[in-house]
């Protein structure tokens, strides 16, 4: 009696378990304002973009109103956002198959990360760009890391990579050629990019949260991609970081590559 009373504990305790794996309250996205922005950027377009490139489908029902929807095999989650001139917010619909309870306003963990990488992206999109004093301090220390490499001893780490002086094999007429085609190039990846100056663009981009700042310089005759700091990413002083990394670099030098042709 004793162990049938301890064996049917056990699978309550396991059944509970399970069921309370991996849920969380529900995360929404209170409103928040962008006063300044990006020139040319809006607070429609931001959701929209960030939305396309996550693998949402976005319908706007209304003047400020869109819906959001995710479908991810057999997993379906349905958002409103709201949205004005200066600001947004995210608030879930309804949920299918992930756990969701209305009473208690919990969800499987898995939708608030879709929510929060929704939200990091437009917050990237609405963000002016600008080459801070902090991004210029953290580029000069990057700088120094670069003059002492030593391997991480993680196959997850790989020193990191940057694009020196890669030849443009086209003709253009004007930097202003080469501009417009590296800035299509960043949005068609998702990477936010700002013009500094002719011949400067930085850039910035946003994975979960992942956070990769570069600049690129460029000319007529080359363009180059240099890394100048990164959040998440477990970038160390000897000049390595996550392999990920790397390998947005390489696909943002593949995009301008094909753009510059």
């Amino acid at each position: 009696m004793k162990k049938n009373l301890i064996h049917f504990l056990l699978l309550s305790i396991i059944a509970f378990a399970f069921v309370g794996c991996g849920v969380n309250k529900v995360y929404n996205v209170e409103p928040k304002s962008f006063l300044i922005k990006p020139q040319n950027q809006t607070v429609y377009n931001a959701i929209i973009q960030s939305g396309k490139f996550l693998g949402w489908s976005m319908k706007q029902t209304g003047n400020n109103t869109i819906i959001g929807k995710l479908v991810i095999r057999k997993h379906l989650a349905k958002v409103s956002i709201y949205f004005d001139e200066n600001s947004y917010s995210i608030k879930l619909l309804e949920a299918e198959n992930l756990n969701y309870n209305s009473s208690k306003n919990t969800i499987h963990k898995n939708y608030n990360g879709w929510i929060r990488n929704l939200e990091n992206q437009i917050d990237a999109r609405l963000t002016p760009l600008k080459m801070t004093p902090n991004l210029v301090e953290a580029e000069k220390l990057s700088n120094e890391y670069k003059k002492n490499p030593l391997e991480a001893g993680n196959s997850k780490y790989k020193p990191i990579y940057n694009v020196e002086n890669k030849k443009i094999n086209k003709n253009y007429d004007s930097l202003s050629q080469i501009e417009e085609k590296i800035l299509n190039a960043g949005e068609k990846i998702s990477w936010v990019m700002s013009k500094q100056k002719d011949g400067f663009i930085l850039a910035k981009i946003v994975r979960r949260v992942h956070t990769a700042f570069v600049r690129i310089d460029y000319n007529l005759d080359s363009y180059s991609i240099t890394y100048i700091t990164s959040e998440n990413l477990g970038a160390d002083t000897h000049y390595n970081i996550h392999n990920n990394y790397n390998i947005w670099v390489k696909e943002l030098e593949e995009e301008i590559d094909f753009s510059l042709q």
